[in-house]
């Protein structure tokens, strides 16, 4: 299991890698919610969360199939933790942490 930090305008945002299961949580969100596989009603949570959590949240979620390919093609969970970070930091957020159980 791999947990990974990042700052995104301020806001801590927080992943886990269990398994080829990835996870997402922060500190509106509380509760973790799986990012892949894609969840099917997660834009739509989003959305109707009445700006509770932030509409450009979707953005980290909506992935390319070209991306998809990437995450199947990885085959341990170091490999998905590197993908995550570089697609992190095109979106612009900044690695703070990342711990390894």
């Amino acid at each position: 299991m791999i947990k990974l930090q990042f700052n995104y305008n301020k806001e801590m945002l927080f992943f886990l890698v269990k398994e080829k299961e990835i996870y997402y949580t922060d500190r509106k969100w509380k509760a973790w919610i799986r990012c892949l596989p894609p969840p099917k009603d997660f834009i739509n949570i989003v959305k109707g969360s009445r700006n509770r959590i932030p509409a450009s949240l979707i953005n980290f979620f909506i992935f390319t199939e070209e991306e998809l390919a990437q995450y199947n093609a990885a085959k341990t969970e170091e490999e998905l933790a590197d993908i995550i970070v570089l697609d992190s930091q095109l979106k612009g957020c900044k690695l703070v942490d990342r711990l390894k159980e």
